[in-house]
């Protein structure tokens, strides 16, 4: 028990950080998967990879920007806004691949994108909520 009550409690304000790993891992447990195959992997694979490790990059990069500046403040949504964008990428990178398939007749593989799709749809509304609540810190 943490001792705070229920009513009080909310979201991490870090709790992006940790959505973003977590859209991660499940990204590359489903580009490393069968639900891609082999002969495709450099195409559609190795793309929504390095989008999902931009979203923890461009993550940690707002984090180096203290807010006690306007320019960091600016930096700092920057950032955020290029891991929501990010988000978006690996959206049209999971729909584009799913589309070849379905057209091909083989729509067996969407089911591996579901999990990833709620990852994401949560990351960005975190994202976003993140973003709004930058503020300068410290203001003179």
């Amino acid at each position: 028990m943490s001792g705070v009550p229920e009513r009080l409690r909310n979201l991490s304000e870090r709790e992006f950080y940790n959505t973003a790993i977590e859209l991660r891992v499940e990204v590359l447990g489903v580009v490393t998967s069968s639900a891609i195959p082999k002969s495709q992997r450099f195409t559609f694979a190795v793309p929504m990879a390095e989008t999902a490790r931009s979203v923890v990059y461009n993550i940690v990069k707002s984090e180096a920007f203290y807010p006690n500046t306007a320019e960091n403040v600016a930096a700092r949504k920057r950032y955020l806004t290029l891991a929501v964008a990010d988000c978006e990428q690996l959206y049209q990178d999971a729909q584009a691949y799913l589309e070849v398939y379905r057209r091909k007749g083989d729509a067996q593989h969407a089911g591996a994108f579901e999990r990833m799709a709620g990852l994401v749809d949560s990351e960005i509304k975190l994202l976003k909520g993140a973003r709004k609540g930058v503020k300068l810190i410290g203001a003179r």
